[in-house]
């Protein structure tokens, strides 16, 4: 016994475009051109500002991030740029136009193969074996150590402690160097010690305490602990005063 198969039906939206194939491809890769051209112009340190009027006042601005938010992008697949700065700004905080720029680059040179009607997963794997080859050559040829205290001398430039930025850079990269992937810069702290010179300022591979804990003779004791065994707990060890849940009691002393 044998059933005909019966033909699914889709609603759609009147007005919502259904093509597909070769032309959708070169419509999406177009759309997200547009918008890379929008902020191309902000790029660099000569990059310039855009104003944006929006329904309630004219914003100015060079950061990829804002214009594209403030931007009214309809296009589905334009909305994917949009998507990939606010993703690059909340996981780095920096390099959202160049991040559109370079997908958007990728797109076009990728356009020229499907017009030659290359297949667009052959397309894909081309793009990821190249990742990787850019990835293995970055790590080939990177300065990593005096070209990341470059950078936090340049961004010290503009900073109260500039004169002394040879001796703050590297303390700054270590300190960044000892996190793990995540880069969580809440890990690292910055404790203020009234008196002494600016170049008195050290870095602790640890936990330091802005104030020890006061007790008689505290000012004997160490200061510094290496390896130390810590004990985590959620009730305090001090004592309650006197007055507090005290009861009476009577001692016997005997002599037998």
């Amino acid at each position: 016994m044998s059933y005909m198969m019966q033909p699914q039906i889709i609603l759609l939206k009147d007005g919502t475009d259904t093509s597909q194939g070769r032309g959708q491809l070169i419509s999406n890769i177009n759309a997200c051109e547009a918008v890379a051209d929008a902020i191309r112009s902000t790029l660099g340190p000569r990059g310039m500002d855009k104003l944006v009027q929006t329904t309630q006042k004219p914003v100015i601005s060079n950061d990829g991030a804002s214009i594209m938010k403030l931007l009214d992008i309809v296009h589905p697949a334009a909305k994917t740029l949009v998507d990939i700065a606010q993703a690059q700004d909340a996981e780095v905080g920096d390099g959202t136009t160049t991040v559109v720029l370079l997908a958007a680059e990728i797109l076009k040179n990728a356009k020229e193969f499907i017009n030659e009607g290359m297949h667009s997963q052959v397309i894909i794997r081309g793009i990821r074996a190249g990742l990787r080859k850019a990835l293995e050559t970055l790590n080939t040829i990177a300065e990593k150590r005096k070209m990341l205290e470059k950078v936090a001398g340049t961004a010290l430039n503009s900073k109260l402690i500039r004169s002394h930025k040879e001796y703050f850079a590297p303390m700054i990269v270590e300190s960044v160097c000892m996190l793990d992937q995540d880069l969580n810069l809440g890990l690292v702290g910055i404790k203020k010690v009234p008196g002494g010179s600016v170049t008195d300022s050290k870095l602790i591979r640890g936990v330091a305490f802005e104030k020890t804990f006061s007790y008689a003779g505290f000012e004997q004791q160490p200061k510094y602990f290496k390896n130390p065994k810590i004990l985590l707990l959620n009730l305090e060890l001090e004592l309650k005063s006197e007055r507090d849940n005290a009861e009476a009691v009577a001692l016997f002393v005997t002599d037998d």
